[in-house]
């Protein structure tokens, strides 16, 4: 998120000012040839603008990022799409089925070893979309699948029920719970039962999640390990929600790496801070199709983008850095890299819109606002707070242009649980801003289809006829084959003005006192983190 985020990407940031608690430097040569003194030991620290509200992977929809702090999975996808080894040190796999053989050394937190058939256990949880886990369909594949294991072997042997073309990008990466997590998930709303090179050994709810470096870990991505000079001793994720003191505390030296993405970013440009800046989705348009909601009505969706210039809204969302969406997938590697989003979008129209409306039967009122069998046409623009704070004026100038149409659009600012509620609970919701950080066409079926709130993650309560049958043949299919319908899917979609994104967005992170490589999961690569001396 917005909706979620997918460990991919990954950018080196090094700073050289500023520093964390240390006892002794030691050094290294960096990639530049030059020498770089690293502390030993150490806190570091990084801002999360939310609370994510507790630490399942498999339950807790806004920690798929932070939770490879705690969590392996079995492969890790580098940003050329290369796969490396991390808890499987060998596998094979076609459209429907995988073998992994999991390394002999690995241990979950507890000290016990990690099994095959606690791996297992997991993608079986994460697969079955009763379970309703914010993994599935994300890095499980949004069919059935069988997972079976050989403890004595090392083994998890992974068969689709039907070809899925995307079987390794999923899985492979499903974060993996030991069975102590497993048979008592209560208690990882507090710790963490894992193998990963940190364990989480402290929660302020609303405050902070403390983290405490593993001995002698050594199955991180492509054989990584915690013993790393300048590796930290501890990491905390300090709950921020203002940027402005978030940069307060950068500069100042308090915490080591925050994003930073309004008028703040001038004062550390100025004190030339290094940063990360990759692509992100920006604004979308998502439209709740409830039968109960005006946005359920093909000719209010459509009068409502033909209300706006999407350039003008780009420039605001974005604070004039951001470019047009190409695709439902804005990140990095992406599965297919065509541009869907070009041709199917009503234009900017006023007069278009306007006819719309009166032909389905909204009748302009004496107070501007259209009205039809006594409802007035109502729409509320949702967001959440905190995330971005150019979401305040894009929904504002939403308003404003749908105002001119005869829409009286309320906007409900939330925070990240008031909105997981909303969306996911109760959709009592017509416009949400949020987009998709996904790059697998694939990822975005559970949200586009299928089972909808309080029981699955169709956000939008949609039934696309024509993306479900594209959708299906696409999935059984692999690269550069399978793109042509993921393609046409996603136009689909557009065409029915279902979904529309927008708007794709330059995010920017800020160090200071550390190098790390980032990921879009908006948190270090754990084995990357080094404090510098």
């Amino acid at each position: 998120m917005r909706w979620l985020l997918l460990p991919l990407a990954a950018v080196s940031l090094v700073a050289a000012a500023g520093c964390g608690a240390s006892s002794g430097p030691s050094s290294s040569t960096g990639d530049s040839g030059g020498s770089v003194s690293y502390a030993d030991g150490g806190t570091f620290t990084m801002v999360r603008n939310a609370d994510p509200g507790g630490f399942d992977p498999y339950r807790t929809r806004q920690i798929l990022g932070l939770s490879q702090l705690a969590y392996d999975s079995l492969v890790y996808q580098r940003l050329d799409g290369e796969f490396v080894s991390n808890l499987a040190e060998d596998w094979t796999v076609d459209a429907q089925r995988a073998t992994f053989t999991l390394r002999d050394d690995v241990t979950c937190s507890d000290g016990t070893p990690m099994t095959a058939g606690q791996v297992a256990a997991g993608i079986t949880f994460a697969s079955d979309p009763a379970n309703q886990s914010p993994q599935y369909g994300v890095n499980t594949p949004a069919v059935p699948v069988t997972a079976t294991a050989d403890d004595a072997a090392r083994t998890v042997e992974v068969e689709a029920g039907e070809p899925f073309g995307f079987l390794l990008h999923t899985i492979g990466q499903l974060p993996i719970v030991c069975a102590a997590g497993m048979d008592d998930p209560d208690q990882l709303a507090t710790s963490s039962a894992g193998t990963g090179p940190f364990v989480l050994s402290a929660v302020v709810p609303g405050q902070s999640y403390t983290f405490t470096k593993r001995e002698g870990y050594a199955w991180g991505p492509d054989g990584a390990g915690t013993d790393a000079p300048g590796t930290p001793d501890t990491v905390v994720i300090r709950i921020v929600e203002n940027e402005t003191t978030a940069a307060n505390l950068l500069l100042s030296g308090e915490v080591n790496v925050a994003r930073v993405t309004g008028q703040d970013q001038q004062r550390l440009q100025a004190q030339d801070l290094p940063t990360a800046e990759w692509k992100v989705p920006g604004v979308w348009l998502s439209f709740n199709h409830l039968d109960s909601r005006p946005t359920a009505e093909p000719a209010v969706r459509r009068a409502l983008v033909h209300a706006l210039d999407l350039e003008e809204l780009i420039r605001v969302n974005t604070g004039g850095t951001g470019t047009a969406a190409t695709s439902f997938t804005a990140l990095d590697p992406k599965g297919c890299p065509d541009n869907t989003i070009e041709g199917p979008l009503p234009e900017h129209d006023v007069e278009a819109a306007d006819e719309l409306l009166d032909e389905a039967g909204w009748v302009l009122g004496s107070d501007g606002i259209r009205v039809k069998d006594g409802t007035p046409l109502t729409v509320e623009i949702t967001y959440i707070t905190g995330f971005y704070p150019l979401d305040k004026p894009t929904a504002e100038l939403l308003a404003e242009k749908w105002h001119a149409i005869g829409v009286q659009a309320n906007i409900r600012a939330e925070a990240v649980a008031a909105a997981t509620t909303t969306l996911y609970e109760t959709s009592n919701w017509d416009v949400y801003l949020g987009g998709y950080s996904f790059n697998l066409p694939s990822q975005m079926v559970p949200y586009l289809s299928g089972t909808t709130p309080p029981n699955g993650n169709n956000v939008g309560h949609l039934h696309n006829a024509e993306y479900d049958r594209l959708a299906a043949q696409a999935v059984a299919l692999t690269p550069p084959e399978a793109c042509m319908y993921w393609d046409q899917a996603e136009q689909a979609i557009l065409r029915e003005v279902d979904v529309v994104p927008i708007a794709d967005k330059i995010e920017y992170w800020y160090l200071n006192g550390a190098e790390v490589e980032m990921t879009r999961y908006d948190t270090p690569i754990p084995t990357t983190i080094r404090m510098l001396g």
